[in-house]
């Protein structure tokens, strides 16, 4: 089975490569091979939610409280991008793994990106439960950078593959991002194979 762990545009395309999608967005589909999170926003009163980043403070806030009071599980963008990562420990000085974790919320996020964790916030999140979403291809073509997938599975960490937006993937291919991100993996690990086939397997069906 493969399942797009993060899709926020093109459900049609995403349906075609996978066979399970977890969809970012808003939609009236009932197809169930569709998990829908839906973006946050006040009033909002689903039990999945969906937040596009956490330097939004006032929003981070009433959607941390909306998870906790509603027992509700969130798709959040974080520690995506260094100049995010930066505006939040200039304001903190805490990691967004960390603030959220000190927000009471993290064992009820999984990550999305994750370019910018260090060795702390994959231990955090291993230890709690929060799993890490990559977006290999937008990451890079992003400029983003690419997130730590060796580390993360060599910690426990839980790991799923998404194609984000589709801005550099039209096709939503899940494969074409696997691909994508054993190379990036290599990179990391400076050597060839850094992913095993069970690692791999694992990733595409995000268990």
């Amino acid at each position: 089975m493969k399942i797009n762990a993060f899709c926020t545009a093109d459900l049609d395309a995403a349906l075609k490569h996978s066979d399970r999608v977890i969809f970012c967005g808003v939609t009236d589909t009932v197809d169930e091979r569709v998990t829908v999170y839906e973006p946050y926003a006040d009033g909002v009163s689903s039990k999945r939610i969906y937040i596009d980043g956490m330097t939004d403070f006032d929003l981070l806030a009433a959607a941390c409280d909306h998870l906790l009071e509603n027992d509700a599980t969130a798709m959040i963008r974080a520690s995506y991008d260094l100049n995010e990562a930066g505006i939040i420990e200039a304001k903190y000085k805490l990691s967004p793994i960390m603030l959220l974790h000190r927000l009471g919320v993290l064992d009820k996020c999984v990550i999305v990106g994750g370019v910018c964790l260090d060795n702390d916030d994959l231990d955090l999140m291993a230890q709690v439960g929060a799993p890490l979403v990559v977006t290999p291809i937008a990451s890079a073509a992003g400029g983003y950078g690419y997130a730590p997938v060796s580390a993360a599975k060599k910690r426990g960490v839980r790991v799923g593959i998404g194609t984000f937006d589709g801005k550099y993937n039209a096709e939503h291919d899940v494969d074409e991002e696997a691909r994508f991100m054993l190379f990036t993996s290599n990179a990391e690990m400076r050597e060839e194979n850094s992913l095993n086939d069970i690692e791999l397997k694992d990733i595409s069906e995000f268990k």
